[in-house]
């Protein structure tokens, strides 16, 4: 179906990652947010500024519904990670991937039409499926992660002389902390006994304790280098009193020179990085308790000569030279296209903006950490802005899809220290979050900018986010991240064994699994490669542990923890099902939900919620209206399609908000 009357030459989706509608209306009723607050004023929204969430209301699955208007049964993605009926139950799929989608995208339709769209870091869109289109990444979280080629690092420089010492970060592909290094299309969940090396860790994707599962992503996750100050010898231009510090980079396999000099000729206050010692000039400087311009530099990749761009950014330097700790960003390869389509719009990006800064991840939980992630992710959608202008200005679209993703990771790392019960510092961590949703409102404001009469903004979210509970701990059961042990073990359903000192699950005896986030898997035989359960006791045991998901208890509150569970059949309702689903689906009481994913998209907890953003602006919209209508995510796609007059993609099972719509 395609529509004739054209109210929307051009449309712009906006995507907030985590964006809660609770937390928008509670800050612009405060007089805050006054982007938000021009968009409802102008444009529409409903009573709460919220809409449904597919289910569960995780990242993959809910874009994909933006994307396609159709729920997970149909385009195929039901989690973080996916799994498919028949593979072993551990064999994951990253639910990034727009090759696990089933549904034609929105932009396929366009495409059909002979128009054009710009897909920039949008989650399911890579890689691509249109050949006339313009993609920037949309394998992760933040734009372009796997296009950097030398990880991020801290450097501990301290007077004395001793060998330099180099700690690793340990490669974390399960997505805890939502970050996906590397070629990764599948993984396997091994059982592993925490792993504390350092400053890494190595997160299992089969959860264990609390301890295994997503509370691990508060680890810092960063290469640690710690190395000796010296008094500088053998440069042609140092200034007298100047110490040097020697600095491996390009994963250890070269070596950057740094000189610590006091520009007063008594207190030390710069840090100049050179190529080499006996180089006229340095490739970059900062000051103390600053950040570098862009460093500009060649590290050799593949056995290549391949130009980078890095900063630095001081976290500490005494005024006598004697310790000197400073943060070196991720380093971006200036030439590789390969996460941008066409390969060339990488380049060109950079050379018409410049670099993109990615978002610290060294430290957190400490003022000086989270105050300089604050600054790299200001950047971050400061290079977004003039990145999506950029393209906006000189590029042919008719739609414009971008996913910004600042909020959701602010609410998995300072969400639960937002009370005063948790936190001595919950009054710093609330201004962390609200500071995130104020950059996120500048964002909208700098987009707002292109309605011209005939451009059409919706601003939505995937789901919204909530805090620890306090007085509850988190069960055993619904961490996103893999397979958990805990209470299916305790139920007498998943049975661990020991090999060689590593637990893994035991599965002649298993007969059945929580897997991902909200799905418990029979280990039937037939089906599953390790299946033991009897097809004919299939049915009586899906019951017997629905039974006993209802009684469990949590042994702290007496509460019970499952709001509900479902089998095959009745979770179609929720448009679950298929073959990349349980066979059990469940959701998790308000009160034992981890930040989101576990919980229904209407959940409230301690003034937060799950709650999916929804709001639109421009030609076709109503004007200052709050409509009375139930809004779901897969009702964004038909509108549209309706406003757009393109067709509606061909597996979309929403509807048209028509209450939205000027007569």
């Amino acid at each position: 179906m395609s529509y004739s009357n054209i109210k929307a030459k051009k449309v712009l989706l906006l995507g907030l990652d985590g964006a809660d509608a609770l937390q928008v209306k509670k800050y612009v009723a405060e007089g805050k947010l006054p982007n938000f607050k021009k968009v409802i004023s102008r444009g529409v929204t409903t009573k709460d500024y919220s809409m449904r969430s597919v289910l569960p209301a995780i990242t993959p699955p809910n874009w994909a519904s933006l994307a396609t208007g159709a729920f997970p049964n149909t385009h195929g993605i039901t989690c973080f990670w996916n799994h498919t009926l028949g593979n072993p139950l551990d064999k994951l799929d990253y639910g990034f991937n727009s090759e696990l989608l089933k549904a034609e995208t929105i932009w396929e339709a366009y495409a059909r039409s002979g128009k054009k769209s710009i897909l920039f870091n949008y989650p399911t869109a890579w890689p691509p499926k249109t050949k006339n289109d313009i993609y920037v990444d949309g394998t992760s979280i933040y734009t372009n992660l796997r296009g950097y080629v030398d990880y991020e690092k801290v450097y501990n420089c301290i007077e004395g002389d001793f060998p330099i010492k180099e700690i690793p970060h340990v490669l974390d592909n399960t997505g805890t902390d939502c970050r996906v290094e590397g070629e990764v299309s599948s993984i396997k969940a091994d059982i592993s006994k925490s792993e504390y090396d350092g400053y890494g860790y190595t997160e299992p994707d089969i959860v264990t304790s609390e301890e295994t599962g997503e509370s691990s992503a508060d680890v810092p996750n960063a290469d640690q280098i710690t190395t000796p100050i010296r008094w500088a010898s053998g440069w042609k231009n140092a200034p007298d009193g100047a110490k040097e510090v020697v600095l491996p980079v390009n994963s250890g396999m070269a070596r950057r020179y740094g000189l610590i000099v006091a520009e007063d000729g008594k207190n030390y206050n710069k840090v100049k990085i050179y190529r080499r010692k006996k180089d006229e000039n340095p490739i970059g400087e900062a000051k103390a308790g600053e950040w570098s311009n862009w460093i500009y530099d060649n590290y050799r990749i593949d056995g290549k000569s391949t130009k980078v761009a890095y900063k630095i950014r001081i976290i500490n330097l005494e005024s006598d030279g004697s310790k000197l700790k400073f943060y070196y960003s991720f380093v971006l390869d200036l030439y590789n296209g390969k996460y941008f389509y066409p390969d060339k719009i990488g380049g060109e990006i950079y050379d018409k903006v410049g670099p993109m800064l990615q978002p610290t991840n060294y430290d957190r939980l400490n003022k000086t950490a989270d105050e300089i992630m604050l600054e790299s992710i200001t950047e971050m959608y400061d290079w977004h802005v003039k990145a999506i202008n950029y393209l906006l200005d000189n590029k042919e679209w008719d739609l414009f899809y971008v996913h910004m993703h600042g909020i959701d990771m602010y609410n998995h790392f300072y969400l639960d220290y937002t009370f005063e019960e948790t936190s001595k510092e919950y009054e710093r961590y609330r201004d962390l979050i609200y500071r995130i949703y104020e950059l996120s409102d500048k964002f909208i404001g700098e987009m707002l900018k292109r309605l011209d009469g005939q451009t059409t903004i919706f601003i939505v979210s995937d789901h919204g986010g909530v805090g620890k509970n306090p007085k509850t701990e988190f069960p055993l059961i619904g961490d996103m991240w893999g397979i958990n042990t805990g209470v299916m073990g305790e139920l007498g359903y998943t049975k661990l064994k020991e090999v060689d000192g590593k637990l893994q699950i035991d599965w002649q005896h298993t007969t059945a699994i929580s897997q991902r986030a909200a799905f418990i898997y029979i280990n039937l035989k037939g089906r599953d490669p390790e299946g033991i359960v009897d097809p004919k006791d299939y049915d009586k045991l899906v019951e017997k542990i629905i039974d006993d998901l209802y009684n469990y208890r949590d042994p702290k509150t007496g509460r019970r923890v499952i709001s509900f569970a479902l089998n095959r059949k009745d979770m179609e309702v929720l448009g679950l099902g298929g073959e990349n689903s349980g066979d059990i689906f469940y959701i998790l009481e308000p009160e034992f939900t981890r930040c989101h994913g576990n919980g229904l998209s209407n959940h409230e907890l301690l003034g937060h919620s799950m709650k999916a953003l929804f709001a639109a602006v421009g030609a076709g919209i109503k004007s200052g209206e709050i409509i009375d209508r139930n809004v779901g995510v897969v009702d964004i796609v038909p509108t549209i399609s309706y406003l757009a007059g393109i067709p509606v993609p061909k597996n979309a099972e929403g509807g048209i908000i028509y209450q939205a719509l000027e007569e």
